[in-house]
């Protein structure tokens, strides 16, 4: 008896015909989803005094206590908040809710990273704007020099009239003499020197632009399968990524440590999911299988940072901190 009338807990006929089960895993759900609410309202009031004292620290920005004490901050609520999406993965596992495995894209998908990630060594292959505009110059430089010689026979010419026209004990003679003497100096260089070395450039540069010309008939079409096949790769997996949005799996917890589990809202949405898909592409060519870390773990000690795959991971980390921002 409770409260002075029976309840259907006292009734021992209602006990014996409806036993009551034993639930245990219900009762570990309900306490996840309790804990996780409890961190969940932790995060917000942590959120309403990180506000606050940012708006008490504003003043105080200039002087290095204030400055760590917001970094301190920013750390706990960073941590609260990666507690809360473990509990919430936690919850999710235990609920039945399917995973699922963005890295699984099948033989069909890793062809196409592999034919996109040609797409540097291909283009390096290429001869630049710069070095063909270096190989016109030295084609050029051969008319430049011819002319000089033209203009250097002419000069010539004149002397060799003011010579014969004026007399010996003239002024006018004396200055064609010293001209005479300059102008074949320079003659026998241009023809001696500056011309054969000339024409020996100009004769490789226009042997290097020929062949430059039969590798660029060689390697566009390829180039151009490349790019095609980035193109493809970004679509399938951005469609991959939307599916498992939309199916409400449960994501890799590297895609939630880089991502979070949904795309923001308003226009940095597509920002979000061209660097999801870009993100997931770089997984797939270099194999990262790292359950935790996105983009697998840092370049080793040494290593040629100038390799595609450093450059690449390098703008992926700004991509992800401008998302963060």
């Amino acid at each position: 008896m409770s409260h002075g009338y029976a309840t259907y807990g006292d009734d021992p006929e209602f006990t014996r015909e409806y036993p009551e089960p034993v639930d245990t895993t219900r009762r570990d759900l309900d306490e996840l989803f309790a804990a996780v609410d409890g961190l969940r309202a932790a995060v917000e009031e942590t959120d309403d005094r990180l506000r606050q004292d940012v708006a008490d620290l504003t003043e105080r920005l200039e002087t290095g206590g204030a400055q760590d004490r917001l970094d301190l901050l920013g750390r706990r609520l960073d941590r609260l908040q990666q507690q809360v999406q473990a509990l919430e993965r936690a919850v999710r596992v235990s609920d039945g809710v399917p995973q699922v495995d963005l890295d699984d894209v099948g033989p069909e998908t890793r062809a196409l990273a592999a034919e996109a990630a040609r797409w540097d060594d291909l283009h390096q292959e290429l001869v630049t704007k710069e070095q063909r505009a270096r190989y016109a110059e030295e084609i050029a430089h051969l008319d430049s020099v011819r002319s000089a010689l033209s203009r250097c026979d002419a000069d010539l010419l004149e002397v060799v009239r003011v010579l014969a026209s004026t007399d010996r004990a003239s002024r006018a003679r004396g200055d064609a003499e010293s001209s005479l003497r300059a102008l074949s100096t320079r003659r026998r260089t241009l023809l001696d020197e500056e011309i054969p070395a000339a024409v020996a450039a100009a004769d490789q540069a226009r042997l290097a632009l020929r062949e430059a010309d039969a590798v660029q008939a060689r390697v566009v079409p390829q180039l151009e399968r490349a790019e095609r096949a980035w193109h493809d790769l970004q679509v399938r997996l951005r469609a991959r990524i939307t599916d498992a949005l939309g199916s409400n799996a449960l994501l890799p917890a590297w895609f939630g440590h880089a991502l979070g589990l949904a795309p923001p809202a308003g226009t940095s949405g597509d920002a979000w999911i061209r660097t999801a898909a870009s993100v997931l592409a770089y997984r797939v060519t270099f194999g990262v299988t790292d359950p935790a870390l996105p983009l697998g773990p840092p370049a080793a000690e040494g290593a040629d940072k100038t390799e595609r795959r450093w450059t690449w991971r390098a703008r992926l980390e700004s991509d992800l901190d401008t998302l963060a921002l």
